[in-house]
């Protein structure tokens, strides 16, 4: 993959603030992280863990393993999945119950802004880095950048550039549109043809899109929705011609299925998994921009505040055998994009080898990643000012 430099506008923040917590607005008090790591259990508890990112349909195998090869430490995870913001009303509730059920929460870089916002998250870094790998070390630089973007509440466990792309019927579209202006007069010749997620809903595809418009746009401050005239302005035009917005990003794929639109935005990790399930056939293929700005999206591993030390000893060992290449490896069939170094084809099952080189797309990755500037999502305030402007001028108006 050709090296680019980071856009301009990213700003690292790796610094994490440790102490008594001011908890937000309504919320119960919490207490200040531990200074070091709790040591592991001696008798095997049970995880919770909470999926509000999609992230279990390409990590569940690994985490699986993990419960297989550690039974002294853990007997059983059990799986819930939901929204942001129900996340958040779950957690808070709980930690002013004073009983925190959930353990791990699997999030994306916009959510874990927001539940770092209303403080129901432990910053994690540095206060807990000897039970981690190295992380400097470990991951390669895009996925690295993201990590301490995150500022330390989240440990990243897959990710890297691979969207905004737009998925189409070719039989129904024809040519993909190359440039954001190009796929706003096709939205006009069809209205009603083109739809994506709610992007407040924690979208991938839909915040990848939102987050590199400006880029591509030629917005003043990139990192800054409130200085974004041009994306504003083009997506209030949009909006006048997309679908009403599915809440969920596998909604968009099952309204492309079933012809109820003919466009909707992807990435290259969403494409191989809805072709792999069968949910789209061969009529459906994936097209990138003309001079791609691809935003480095990743999932991350985050631990509520008010978890039981045994509870977080475990999620930390659980942390550091997902960033082993070998079990990384395991998410080829549904991704192919990895936050670690060292990860090889080779490393993955034969039946995930060739699920893979089947619907992958390798021809096609390799090409994105030649052409493509790695620009990275908002991040901090950013995320929930984006989201309180695009709920104002988009998603009130439709």
């Amino acid at each position: 993959m050709k090296v680019r430099p980071l856009a301009c506008g990213v700003v690292l923040m790796t610094a994490v603030v440790l102490g008594v917590a001011c908890a937000a607005p309504g919320s119960a008090p919490v207490a200040a992280a531990p200074a070091a790591p709790p040591a592991l259990p001696i008798k095997p508890i049970s995880l919770d863990i909470l999926d509000i990112a999609g992230d279990l349909a390409i990590t569940k195998p690994i985490i699986e393993n993990y419960v297989k090869a550690h039974p002294r430490l853990i007997s059983g995870v059990q799986y819930e999945s939901g929204g942001t913001v129900d996340a958040t009303g779950k957690l808070q509730a709980q930690q002013t119950a004073g009983r925190v059920t959930i353990h791990v929460v699997l999030t994306g870089i916009e959510a874990l802004a927001q539940m770092q916002a209303q403080n129901v998250i432990l910053p994690l870094l540095p206060a807990y880095s000897s039970a981690l790998p190295d992380l400097r070390s470990v991951m390669n630089p895009g996925p690295l950048t993201l990590q301490q973007a995150g500022r330390g509440y989240g440990v990243l466990n897959s990710g890297e550039g691979d969207g905004p792309l737009l998925e189409y019927s070719s039989s129904r579209v024809g040519a993909a549109p190359t440039t954001p202006r190009e796929l706003l007069d096709w939205a006009k010749a069809h209205p009603g043809r083109l739809a994506y997620a709610n992007p407040t809903g924690g979208s991938g595809p839909s915040n990848e899109f939102i987050d590199s418009l400006p880029y591509q746009l030629g917005d003043s401050d990139p990192s800054n929705p409130a200085k974004w005239d041009k994306t504003w302005a083009y997506l209030q035009e949009l909006n006048k011609y997309t679908a009403a917005y599915p809440t969920k990003t596998a909604d968009t794929f099952d309204g492309l299925a079933k012809s109820s639109w003919d466009i909707t935005l992807a990435s290259t990790g969403w494409d191989e998994q809805m072709h792999q399930k069968g949910s789209l056939g061969d009529d459906f293929h994936v097209a990138a921009f003309q001079n791609p700005q691809v935003v480095v999206q990743g999932h991350f591993l985050a631990v509520p505040r008010g978890v039981d030390p045994d509870h977080l000893a475990v999620a930390l060992d659980l942390m550091s055998w997902m960033l082993r290449p070998d079990q990384q490896a395991l998410t080829f069939p549904n991704y192919g994009s990895f936050p670690v170094k060292g990860v090889a084809l080779s490393m993955a099952t034969p039946e995930a080898q060739g699920a893979y080189l089947k619907y992958g797309r390798p021809a096609f990755r390799a090409t994105l990643a030649s052409e493509a500037t790695p620009i990275m999502p908002l991040s901090g305030d950013a995320v929930q000012a984006m989201y309180d402007q695009w709920n104002t001028l988009i998603g009130s108006k439709k």
